[in-house]
């Protein structure tokens, strides 16, 4: 089965799915869980170094909780790997710790196993009083992007061309919490896109049933994804590539004065009616997939 059919079948016994993390009402407030799984052939081409590893390994966690607005308590990871040998340990601990400073929280626990692949399994626990959900978007709300585009699609390139220190460098994304905390209370709906931006737009359209507008030329590109891809290639790498991990967001063209001047963004469509369009033209659906 594809995950998208799987997701179906989960959505139809869990209430609360669909969203980048889970809605725990608590006292005055509401925690935000989440939780992912990444394994050594799937989600770390070779060269990847430890650090890395153990840096990604807590931001895709983070990055689902900026996605809903949240502000990060903590954050626990286990670690399941054939030989837990000590210095892969202890440099995997300090990109994941460095990743957890960066972010404003701490890395507070997790669990250790044998395994036959390497395999780590993040949780993020977070607060938040007004979570972001998917779903929300108005007709005429501005589609916005934060950051940069091709991140990852840059990088898996210069991994496979064997620049091992810069495809590190850029695998070592910084996740959006601050920005997601100052866009709560703007944005209307808000996802991360670690699924590719086309199919983060269509998950975005089916929650909130309504259609999106979008311009290519609209797009922040980062330099490197010019460097190592041809102009023709890259439609594909910044539509469907995926694993960007910036926040896509809709809110009132009369609020977008209001974000804060720290958030990095740029507009790159409207809200419609029906339909997910790029320039005019049927966008198709389809992503990044495990």
């Amino acid at each position: 089965m594809r995950e998208t059919e799987i997701l179906k079948i989960i959505r139809t016994r869990i209430a609360g799915a669909g969203d980048d993390a889970a809605i725990f009402p608590f006292r005055d407030t509401n925690l935000i869980l989440t939780t992912d799984m990444l394994h050594r052939t799937s989600d770390f081409p070779s060269g990847t170094t430890p650090y890395t590893i153990g840096w990604r390994s807590v931001a895709v966690s983070l990055s689902d909780l900026a996605a809903m607005g949240a502000r990060p308590l903590g954050v626990l990871l286990a670690l399941g790997d054939p030989d837990l040998k000590e210095e892969f340990v202890r440099e995997l601990l300090n990109g994941a710790i460095a990743c957890c400073e960066e972010a404003g929280t701490l890395l507070v626990g997790g669990d250790l196993d044998r395994h036959q692949e390497l395999t780590l399994v993040g949780m993020g626990i977070g607060e938040a009083t007004q979570p972001v959900l998917r779903k929300g978007a108005q007709l005429g709300d501005l589609v916005c992007v934060t950051g940069e585009l091709g991140r990852t699609q840059a990088a898996l390139h210069l991994f496979a061309a064997g620049s091992l220190k810069r495809a590190n460098a850029l695998f070592c994304f910084s996740p959006r919490v601050a920005w997601g905390c100052k866009l709560a209370g703007l944005a209307t709906s808000m996802i991360d896109i670690s699924d590719g931006l086309a199919h983060s737009l269509y998950l975005l359209a089916r929650e909130s049933m309504v259609g999106y507008a979008i311009k290519e030329s609209s797009f922040p590109v980062i330099s490197d994804l010019h460097e190592v891809l041809a102009p023709a290639e890259h439609s594909e790498a910044l539509l469907f590539g995926g694993e960007d991990y910036e926040l896509l967001f809709t809110l009132p063209e009369r609020l977008i004065s209001t974000i804060d001047k720290e958030v990095c963004y740029s507009v790159i469509g409207k809200v419609t009616e029906g339909g997910v369009l790029l320039d005019g033209n049927e966008l198709p659906n389809r992503g990044y997939e495990h």
